[in-house]
């Protein structure tokens, strides 16, 4: 089945006005602060429960069942939907058709399908080392980015040399196949060692989904002297870091990392 883009479902929960849609439901939201409560219509909810996040675009459920997430969550869940059939009725309100991408599209920043698909495996694996690494998890609360929806969201990650774990011995056809190819996308340098080591990970998206690049930061605080803080993959920078954060904006403040943030 083709699969629906990414950057159609970040829209979808930007776009769609989450607190029109659950009115919409014949649930009353009251002004409480900068958010909105209710009572929550998937549990017995005596005292409002529900809150609703206009500036976000985020409910959950303060009470016994704990629900949460975006307009897509609450589609699925009140109408008792799959994710897709969610997306595909959120796309029918906003006047728009299901755009969807029946055949990959190979990203420039990397030279095939193969090394594509590569990429995004270790923005996974990366994605999962942060989240059972404390000292990882102690730098982004340090920094204040220690949100899980922050974190999933943007597919976080740490390097921490555990890389070459999950892949086949060198002595191995495939392992060997798959170092050469980690060391092609800059993954590995020449040395053998993994790039990010010691970094936290932000990959860069394009708008279907493919990593155009990858950027990291130091997060130790005992470095030899000279060891840069920022990296990126080799190559040319490509991509624009949260791109559909643009939606809607008439102003926009574009910067690039520098100095020792």
């Amino acid at each position: 089945m083709a699969r629906i883009p990414d950057s159609e479902i970040d829209h979808l929960k930007l776009s769609v006005s989450l607190e029109r849609l659950v009115e919409s439901a014949g649930i009353e939201l009251k002004r409480h602060g900068k958010d909105r409560i209710g009572h929550c219509p998937f549990h017995a909810d005596k005292t409002p429960s529900l809150v609703v996040s206009p500036k976000t675009n985020l409910w959950h459920c303060l009470g016994a069942c704990q629900a949460g997430g975006s307009v897509i969550d609450w589609v699925m869940r009140s109408e008792g939907v799959s994710f897709r059939e969610a997306v595909e009725r959120l796309r029918e309100q906003t006047g728009e058709g299901v755009a969807v991408i029946a055949t990959p599209v190979v990203s420039t920043a990397v030279a095939s399908a193969d090394d594509a698909a590569l990429l995004r495996n270790v923005v996974d694996y990366y994605h999962a080392t942060l989240k059972q690494s404390p000292e990882a998890l102690a730098y982004l609360a340090r920094r204040g980015l220690d949100h899980a929806e922050v974190v999933d969201h943007f597919r976080l990650g740490f390097a921490n040399r555990t890389l070459g774990y999950s892949l086949p011995a060198m002595q191995v056809k495939a392992g060997a196949a798959q170092r050469g190819a980690l060391q092609r996308v800059g993954i590995y340098r020449d040395s053998g060692h993994e790039h990010f080591n010691g970094s936290l990970v932000v990959p860069v998206f394009d708008d279907a989904g493919h990593v155009t690049e990858m950027y990291g930061r130091k997060i130790g605080e005992r470095l030899r002297e000279g060891t840069p803080l920022h990296l990126y993959l080799p190559g040319p920078h490509r991509g624009v870091f949260n791109e559909v954060g643009l939606i809607g904006h008439e102003e926009i403040i574009l910067c690039a990392v520098t100095g020792s943030g």
